[in-house]
């Protein structure tokens, strides 16, 4: 059941299940996030079995989904819906799977990058093995077909084929981004460019977290193609934005609020902007230093080799100069939103919208 917040006040009447408005702009974010959160929550739990296999498979696709985690994709998907006019029950269901497809690709990364942290506890690989963990992944990506063909019934054959492409599309994009990103690994490779990083990160981040919800939301309401382009640029620049406040916080970050471990990010291996940018500085002594530290298999680091790489980017204002460009996007993506503001009237959906640049950048989560 959906609960009141200071900053929200839900009203059900006859022409649409729910009505939200808001009373201090200040809180658009956290209540509107945290209502979504209850909402889609709810609606998964139409979706998930619950049957005999529950104690094996099913309650453990609730293991991320339970934790303290933000619901930003259907919170997005559900607003650039009503900003445009559309009915929550009509994207409820959209954006309950994209949530569930979101947690399936956690499960899947923590294994590949043998993370040790979710959102504060040990990943669930951690907790249940590999095996386990994998088929949990699995399972979560196989129960987002079925609910999204249901949407036939509400929302007619033509979006319903519509947002099934949107989705086949994000997964294909996704693994291909992942794909980029653990080639650099495999090979060693240390010298992308901040264009091959964005474009990476586009494609693993980007089409999930932004580009998907938002068409998703758009094409429910009928939105036009050109309205549907407007903001699929602003799902661009966030998508990148995003990623980029994600580096930088596994760095600078304190890990009780962020939820994962400080550093992480380091012990794994991944791509960031800011080590990229280290490397390409770095002298070739320095380089082949760090080389050697990052051809290590985690469990094989230790605390002084993460200490050598933290220097490195410090060294090179690796985190002053992501800060920097994910400063850009944003402001990139408020242009991109004021350019589709005028055919979304006021509303807290479009104020959530609109809140989301600044939040973007400055989250400390």
């Amino acid at each position: 059941m959906l609960r009141g917040t200071d900053w929200i006040v839900v009203q059900m009447n006859a022409t649409d299940p729910l009505t939200v408005e808001t009373s201090e702009s200040t809180g658009v974010m956290a209540g509107y996030l945290s209502e979504s959160r209850a909402l889609v929550l709810e609606e998964l739990r139409q979706i998930i079995p619950d049957n005999r296999y529950g104690p094996i498979l099913y309650d453990l696709m609730f293991d991320y989904l339970l934790r303290e985690g933000k619901a930003l994709r259907p919170a997005l998907c559900i607003a650039t819906c009503r900003a445009l006019g559309g009915r929550l029950h009509d994207v409820l269901r959209t954006s309950a799977v994209l949530e569930l497809f979101h947690n399936a690709f956690l499960v899947h990364d923590d294994v590949e990058d043998e993370s040790l942290l979710r959102r504060g506890l040990p990943t669930l690989q951690r907790e249940y093995g590999v095996p386990i963990a994998i088929n949990v992944g699995d399972g979560m990506y196989a129960m987002c077909l079925e609910p999204l063909l249901d949407n036939s019934e509400r929302l007619g054959l033509g979006k319903t084929l519509r947002i099934l492409q949107i989705v086949a599309r994000m997964a294909r994009e996704s693994v291909e981004g992942q794909a980029i990103e653990l080639d650099w690994i495999r090979r060693g490779q240390w010298t992308a460019s901040d264009r091959e990083y964005c474009l990476m990160t586009y494609k693993k981040t980007g089409w999930y977290t932004f580009i998907a919800p938002i068409q998703a939301g758009a094409v429910v309401t009928g939105a036009s193609a050109a309205e549907q382009r407007e903001l699929q640029r602003f799902g661009r620049y966030m998508g990148v934005a995003f990623q980029i406040r994600d580096d930088v916080l596994n760095l600078v970050g304190d890990e009780q609020p962020y939820g994962k471990e400080t550093a992480g990010d380091l012990w794994e291996g991944k791509h960031t902007l800011m080590l990229l940018h280290a490397m390409r500085c770095a002298t070739p002594v320095e380089r082949a230093a760090a080389e050697r530290i990052l051809s290590k298999r985690r469990r094989n680091k230790t605390a002084a080799d993460i200490d050598m790489l933290l220097a490195l980017i410090e060294r090179y204002g690796g985190v002053d100069r992501a800060r920097a460009l994910g400063e850009q996007l944003a402001d990139r993506a408020r242009q991109a939103l004021n350019n589709a503001a005028r055919f979304m009237p006021p509303s807290v959906h479009r104020d959530f919208l609109q809140a989301l640049p600044d939040y973007i950048i400055t989250r400390e989560r």
